[in-house]
């Protein structure tokens, strides 16, 4: 795929549409990609029985085909683009819009799309892909995993040279599921000068596989990462980059040595890839490191992220309510707790219609429990902070929870949640005492209790 063959927001480009559509001949489109992900624009012409203007029909009746049988109603879910700059597959497609100009035939519909592979000669061969890779805000510091080191030679307090040393690809086999990796790789290209060069290393997250599977079964795994990464740097970590590949497309003799197994750029509004520079952390940032968990706490993570998926979607989603009301907060973490502690209990051998009956504060404290000897404060008072604060802002015939208290409980449940997650996934347990003591969030626990005595 050649370097010019991009597309950055606020850009478009015309070229022609392939949709493999016996009835459809090749038509030029507009390309564009906005915040909201990618589009393509398709003009027609009304009322001369042009096949793309039914892909835009919701809601018209047509007198000659009132059961909408004759005639192909729905866009194809992929398709093909290709301009002067090279060639773009787009999967999974759906209608954003239309225009018609009333009085006269001529009109556009709109497609936006879950995916955009660049450099992909056909949409179809990526309906369903072999391996995605997944670079994530933070990954190659929290696994210390590089792809070159750099040795310093310094002379009289001077450096005088600095020598690369590069090997790649390195991989840290995390799961058999999907033949999940880590993977760390470099690049080098020209700069943005004229006698520049720039190298780069990174560390993503691989899954790879012979026969090619649904988009979203990669995803889960790379999300269920990326998540871990939330939890354990308690921050909103989100996907820097996506690359696809497919065995699925065909190339002349020619090429196929040169394309095969080949890596292509993805962009997609599905994920939440941070379009601006990635977050800069160190290692202090982390509660724990993967140095403290290994493949096999990973591995843990995917099956837990899967397992107990009610309690943890919402504990995890509470770093995307910036902005909300810590009632808002706490509502969540209450919703959170409940179906951790459930879940939990199921695990343990509980029946059913016993941990229907149980308290919700021992349902709380299902999960605290867990890790009390390793908090820095009280679990018991925990459990009955969270009830009260929960149940007060949930009930409107409740007496509103203090602000502090709130914010207290919101804190406390936070560390408690990192605290099991780090002690499931297999950190030391002397280990995750200390790293829970000097956490930041200790010094506010630690305000905020004096400030309620």
């Amino acid at each position: 795929m050649s370097e010019r063959n991009a597309l950055e927001l606020g850009q478009s480009r015309i070229g022609l549409m392939i949709d493999g559509l016996p009835e459809t001949p090749r038509v030029a489109v507009k390309l564009s990609r906005d915040e909201s992900g990618v589009e393509i624009t398709i003009p027609f012409l009304d009322g001369y029985d042009d096949p793309y203007s039914y892909w835009f029909s919701q809601g018209i009746a047509y007198g000659d085909d009132p059961d909408r049988t004759e005639r192909r109603y729905e866009p194809p879910t992929a398709i093909s683009f290709h301009d002067v700059e090279g060639s773009v597959g787009l999967v999974g497609s759906r209608v954003s819009g239309s225009t018609r100009t009333f009085g006269e035939v001529r009109g556009e519909g709109r497609l936006r799309f879950d995916y955009a592979v660049l450099g992909a000669a056909s949409g179809q061969a990526y309906e369903q892909i072999n391996g995605l890779r997944s670079e994530i805000e933070g990954l190659g510091t929290w696994v210390s995993l590089r792809a070159f080191e750099p040795k310093q030679t310094w002379e009289r307090g001077r450096l005088r040279s600095v020598n690369f040393t590069f090997d790649s690809p390195l991989t840290i086999s995390i799961a058999r599921r999907l033949n999940t990796s880590f993977r760390a790789n470099w690049r080098y290209a020209s700069g943005a000068g004229p006698d520049e060069t720039t190298i780069s290393g990174r560390l993503q997250v691989e899954t790879n596989v012979k026969r090619a599977v649904d988009w979203q079964e990669h995803l889960r795994i790379h999300l269920a990462i990326r998540n871990l990464l939330r939890v354990v740097a308690w921050r909103p970590l989100d996907f820097v980059s996506h690359e696809a590949s497919s065995i699925k497309e065909h190339f002349p003799a020619s090429q196929a040595e040169q394309v095969a197994g080949r890596w292509l750029k993805v962009i997609t509004d599905r994920t939440g890839i941070k379009l601006s520079a990635p977050t800069q952390l160190s290692d202090r940032d982390f509660l724990f490191s993967f140095r403290d968990v290994r493949a096999k706490g990973v591995k843990e993570w995917i099956l837990l992220a899967q397992k107990f998926e009610r309690g943890l979607s919402p504990l995890v989603g509470l770093l995307d309510l910036q902005g909300a009301s810590i009632e808002a907060h706490i509502a969540q973490v209450g919703i959170g707790f409940e179906m951790l502690g459930y879940d939990l209990l199921i695990e343990s051998g509980s029946g059913v219609p016993q941990a229907r009956k149980m308290p919700y504060v021992q349902l709380v404290s299902v999960v605290s429990s867990a890790v009390a000897e390793l908090l820095p404060f009280d679990a018991d008072r925990f459990d009955e902070l969270l009830r009260r604060t929960y149940v007060g802002v949930k009930h409107a015939d409740r007496v509103p929870p203090d602000w502090n208290e709130t914010l207290l409980a919101y804190l406390q449940a936070i560390q408690v949640f990192r605290a099991w997650v780090g002690l499931r996934l297999g950190v030391p347990t002397d280990r995750l005492r200390q790293a829970l003591a000097y956490d930041p969030r200790n010094s506010q626990i630690k305000e905020i209790t004096s400030q309620l005595l």
